[in-house]
């Protein structure tokens, strides 16, 4: 196993438990406002876990000849109810970012939701002071831009970082986004079946983020 120095984390389903309620809300918006059904735009929700969610909105209203003029204002229903909703993180999340904090690594947290209300969710938990660099799609969308970020406040090329770096998801564009720069990728299975995110491209998948701390990376 390499060496690693830098652990990306994406934050929602991955550390706190958001996505069921996620869901919810973007599939009744869907159904309030287009009469799109509640399982479909279930059921795309969940697959594309880790897509920003003005790119997730734009996919169902194309899909279903619907227009597309007012997805900003979907998106500030969308972020104006989930705000307001308090979650809890998974079961041994604060342990595993503590034990690769305590071991050295630079930690970053990417998220396809606001930056703000990130950290303050992270401030909440008492995570904020782990991670180095907090960045959701309010700034840039979660992607690419994200992983040059986190390499530019590192210090290193795109090419140095992503060597030296794990990215940790729950969702198969968390896992796409990983290959693309052949950063490690490891599946958390708390959202998506495994053999969904190694057809995404994971190198290892675990059920939850606990098990994470029991992988070599720590070597």
């Amino acid at each position: 196993m390499k060496k690693f120095k830098f652990g990306i984390f994406d934050f929602d389903g991955s550390i706190v438990n958001t996505i069921p309620a996620y869901t919810k809300v973007f599939s009744e918006i869907l159904k309030l406002n287009y009469g799109i059904s509640i399982k479909a735009s279930k059921e795309y929700y969940l697959n594309s876990t880790g897509t920003p969610i003005d790119v997730q909105f734009r996919y169902m209203l194309e899909k279903h000849s619907k227009p597309t003029g007012k997805i900003s204002q979907l998106v500030d229903q969308f972020f104006n109810t989930v705000n307001n909703i308090d979650f809890i993180l998974f079961d041994g999340a604060k342990d595993v970012i503590k034990e690769f904090f305590n071991k050295g690594f630079k930690l970053f947290i990417t998220t396809g939701s606001q930056t703000a209300d990130t950290k303050k969710r992270l401030k909440k938990a008492g995570l904020i002071k782990y991670f180095s660099f907090i960045l959701g799609s309010s700034e840039i969308p979660k992607g690419p831009g994200h992983i040059k970020k986190f390499a530019q406040s590192a210090g290193l090329t795109i090419e140095k970082f992503s060597k030296q770096a794990f990215y940790c998801g729950d969702g198969p564009r968390d896992m796409e986004i990983a290959k693309m720069f052949g950063i490690y990728a490891i599946g958390i299975a708390q959202t998506v079946s495994k053999d969904k995110l190694f057809k995404a491209g994971a190198d290892v998948a675990v059920d939850m983020i606990e098990e994470v701390i029991d992988l070599d990376i720590l070597e």
